[in-house]
């Protein structure tokens, strides 16, 4: 053997087993998942193992395969939920359309072929909230969320210490460049770094649910959850994301109407604090790296007139006027996943191709055809009306409040999918597919039988 095959062949007789381990634990396979895929990591920084002729295999890509190879051997056909089997009929007729475009697209040479096989890889982790919904949303489901709560929080701190710190902000762009953008205010004396990284979009999508938690899980926990809110909302805040400002609006709005009467008053109170406490921290400049930046951009959203000036809007607009054109030649097969439809980055000799629109749904249809686009809108419709079915017959208020927080949460993320590059890569992606899986256990939480054989877990909770 030589010295490379024989490293590969040591690393599968310790992998294996490992790996075996990791597949008997859901929670475990799960969590090792999204802290791989959804933290600080870009997806394509991951180890991986490459294979002749294929795009490298990574470790995020493995604990996929283990989490899921794992759900499909405990759990028979039978005993799956009807909600739980049309998602897994939603999402495999989403990838047997999204093949017609990958095939096309790999047929043209090698290098279209790994970009394309890439791309289909990401559909794939949309199958995260099978495993959710099929084996922690029973005794697991506690534990799921504090530890969900957990990651959250810590990605949290590492965004918050990339704009409190430029040696943070440094070491984090060498891990992921893309994370740190520094801009003509962010440079000035005071300005805010932006932080945005891998990991934020699945800190987005554990808000709603974090704010609900801490304010009706009475337990030993408790001041934990809230201060992991706090750390939540001050990385949004810095990562001055308008479409997260928006959504997160919208989405604990209806927390709180589809809550239920009982903590609607509870949920308002909890936001009004925690908007009073950032402002306090503003203007006593209790932290410094909070600016008049995060204000400014949040108060864009009361002046659409300021939006219409900006150059975000220009530049949807100039990928619209391609992407659409592009549409309607190609409704059916896309012009193939990362494939030219004529738009550009930059201006004159140094413009390169651009291969994404701002807008999942813009961009499916354009890569991967109409179908496609509407394949992957059937996974949340089939989640959400699920959810808001089940509102109505959630005896308990906890789990009538988590269940609605899931519903703001994944109404929130597809409001941020109609203005950024969400959900088409794996780090975004599998935030979404677990909000799909958030939102399908929690409804599944309120069938009676269900609540029975549950109730020792629940009976801990203060609600």
């Amino acid at each position: 053997l030589t010295g490379g095959a024989l490293l590969v062949l040591i690393a599968i007789v310790v992998a294996v087993p490992l790996l075996i381990v990791v597949a008997r634990r859901p929670l475990l396979s799960i969590m090792l998942l999204l802290l791989a895929a959804a933290s600080v990591f870009n997806y394509a920084s991951l180890p991986r193992l490459g294979l002749p002729g294929n795009p490298p295999i990574n470790i995020a890509d493995v604990l996929l395969a283990t989490s899921l190879a794992g759900t499909l051997w405990r759990k028979s056909w039978h005993s799956w939920p009807v909600v739980v089997r049309r998602y897994f009929w939603a999402l495999l007729l989403t990838l047997v359309l999204a093949s017609v475009a990958t095939i096309k697209t790999s047929v043209l040479g090698p290098d279209q072929a790994r970009e394309a096989l890439y791309g289909y890889r990401n559909f794939l982790y949309l199958g995260v909230a099978l495993t959710i919904a099929l084996e922690l949303s029973s005794k697991e489901w506690r534990a799921l969320l504090d530890a969900s709560i957990f990651l959250a929080a810590v990605i949290s701190v590492i965004s918050l210490a990339g704009a409190a710190s430029t040696g943070v902000a440094h070491f984090l762009h060498g891990v992921s460049a893309q994370s740190i953008t520094t801009s003509a205010e962010a440079a000035s004396p005071g300005g805010t770094t932006r932080v945005r990284l891998p990991g934020l979009f699945f800190a987005y999508s554990m808000c709603i649910l974090t704010l609900v938690a801490a304010l009706l899980v009475r337990d030993r926990w408790r001041p934990l959850r809230a201060i992991a809110l706090l750390l939540i909302f001050g990385a949004i805040g810095t990562s001055l994301n308008r479409d997260m400002y928006g959504g997160l609006a919208v989405g604990i709005g209806l927390a709180a109407v589809l809550g239920g009467t009982q903590i609607r008053s509870s949920i308002v109170l909890g936001t009004l604090a925690i908007i009073g406490a950032a402002i306090l921290m503003a203007l006593t400049s209790l932290a410094p790296f909070v600016d008049s930046g995060v204000g400014a951009r949040a108060s864009t959203l009361l002046t659409p007139s300021s939006v219409l000036e900006s150059g975000s809007l220009e530049d949807r607009a100039y990928e619209y006027s391609k992407a659409l054109p592009a549409i309607s030649a190609r409704p059916w097969a896309g012009v193939g996943p990362r494939q030219f439809y004529g738009a550009y980055l930059g201006q004159g000799e140094t413009r390169t191709i651009r291969f994404f629109v701002q807008n999942v749904y813009v961009d499916f249809a354009t890569d991967y055809g109409i179908p496609t686009a509407l394949g992957f809108l059937l996974l949340p419709a089939i989640c959400l009306f699920f959810g808001f079915r089940r509102l109505r017959r959630a005896a308990a208020p906890l789990d009538r409040a988590l269940l609605a927080a899931t519903i703001g949460t994944l109404i929130a993320m597809l409001m941020s999918c109609l203005v950024g590059t969400f959900v088409q890569d794996p780090e975004s992606t599998v935030a979404f597919g677990a909000a799909c899986g958030f939102l399908l256990a929690a409804g599944l939480r309120t069938y009676p039988d269900f609540a029975r054989q549950t109730r020792s877990v629940n009976s801990s909770a203060d609600t």
